[in-house]
């Protein structure tokens, strides 16, 4: 792993809420129930990077940056949901995140929002507030970096990203067979956000942060462009195995090409 991962101290409160209905685009919304053992098994989401598209070299302030698309899937059988809430130590600007774990009351392997009324809820770090856009982001989300494919040599690598999680398209389908609804839409200030089952949220590459600053001795060649979700391993899911994904690139110039992504897999 590029990044290390951060020592989590969970605290498990179990809530048993009321169903909302999807439409009204919000979870449950009680933080005062009885902490106890959760008497349900998990529905664990799953996190996994898409790799990189749209690829390319703008130049800007006399540097070269190299720009791309991310988008994170979840892949796991219960959502990915956070909820910031005051009262926690974090930086000024920021405030506490708590990651919402859904209980399989039926024991259906599925998760329903209207019966698996059952969670917990542990803590996830810190998300920043954007004033421009009036809403939280959940702070470590992503982080991008580019090394060389032989000996592993990192070229550049980017701030945590904070993202504001949501339900932008449907999984591809080579990443298998989904029905679970959308049900996180736009991020709001008190609002829950995550990203749904089945669902993947999208950062295109104009949005602010989507972007490597690559260094004036960086030349032409190959280069291997990872992203890592939750860098900080500070979200529960049921595999940690496949947080990170690698597109291999051609640099020449102000030009980037696809290349197999075979070079930045050998050892």
């Amino acid at each position: 792993m590029w990044a290390a991962a951060a020592v989590l101290i969970v605290t498990a409160v179990v809530v048993v809420l009321p169903a909302i209905a999807p439409a009204e685009g919000r979870g449950p919304t009680a933080d005062h129930a009885a902490s106890r053992k959760p008497k349900y098994p998990a529905l664990l989401p799953n996190m996994s990077p898409l790799v990189a598209t749209d690829v390319h070299i703008e130049r800007a302030g006399g540097r070269r940056w190299l720009r791309l698309e991310s988008g994170l899937t979840n892949l796991g059988r219960g959502p990915m949901e956070v909820r910031s809430k005051a009262g926690r130590r974090c930086p000024e600007g920021q405030r506490h995140a708590s990651q919402v774990v859904y209980h399989d009351v039926d024991d259906s392997k599925f998760f329903k929002r209207t019966v698996d009324t059952e969670v917990t809820r542990r803590s996830a770090g810190c998300m920043l507030f954007h004033p421009q856009h009036d809403h939280w982001h959940f702070e470590a989300a992503a982080k991008y970096s580019l090394r060389r494919p032989t000996g592993a040599t990192v070229v550049v690598v980017g701030r945590k990203m904070s993202f504001c999680l949501r339900d932008s398209e449907r999984v591809p389908e080579r990443l298998g067979t989904y029905h679970q609804p959308s049900f996180y839409g736009n991020c709001g200030r008190d609002t829950p956000q995550g990203i749904s089952s089945g669902w993947v949220d999208i950062y295109q590459s104009f949005l602010a942060g989507q972007a490597l600053r690559l260094p004036r001795p960086v030349g032409d060649g190959r280069y291997c462009l990872k992203i890592r979700v939750d860098p900080r391993d500070e979200l529960r899911e049921s595999d940690e195995t496949d947080n990170s994904s690698v597109r291999a690139i051609r640099l020449a110039g102000d030009s980037v090409r696809i290349i197999d992504t075979e070079v930045c897999l050998r050892r």
